[in-house]
């Protein structure tokens, strides 16, 4: 009987052991998961707004080389590129909006400005001007340059 009673209390310690070391390494994944899991810093928010304005840049670098084509659908196409980029703008224009109100609400107008444009015929130079424009508007709101 107290070969039992050893066996049992060992296969106890055991236990008991495993689960010791089972609640640190739990203790120590909690940690790191809300060590990660807290707000991002200004940094990081400053760089996820920059990555998701990317694609309304390079929409803006295409609209005058789609405007200038002699074909339709070509040109059509700059029109698309153009919403891409005011799309874009408005998903994040909360975000711009909290760096720089004013820059946000001329960006939004010149993006208007230039769909007016856009939506016309014979006005190359004044597209690539005002969507050259437009972009640096952004690379700068976004602190790009």
């Amino acid at each position: 009987m107290s070969l039992y009673r050893e066996a049992r209390s060992g296969r106890r310690r055991l236990w008991l052991a495993a689960g010791a070391v089972l609640v640190v390494v739990a203790a120590i994944v909690l940690a790191i998961v809300v060590a990660r899991g807290g707000e991002p810093s200004e940094a990081e928010r400053l760089q996820s707004l920059q990555d998701d304005v990317r694609p309304a840049l390079a929409a803006l670098e295409l609209v005058p080389i789609h405007y200038e084509s002699s074909n339709p659908t070509t040109h059509a196409a700059a029109a698309d590129q153009l919403a891409v980029a005011r799309e874009t703008v408005a998903a994040r224009a909360d975000d711009l909006r909290a760096l720089d109100p004013a820059e946000t609400e001329q960006l939004v107008a010149d993006l208007k400005e230039l769909d007016a444009l856009v939506r016309t015929t014979g006005r190359s130079a004044e597209v690539e001007q005002a969507a050259n424009e437009a972009a640096a508007e952004l690379r700068q709101l976004v602190r790009l340059d």
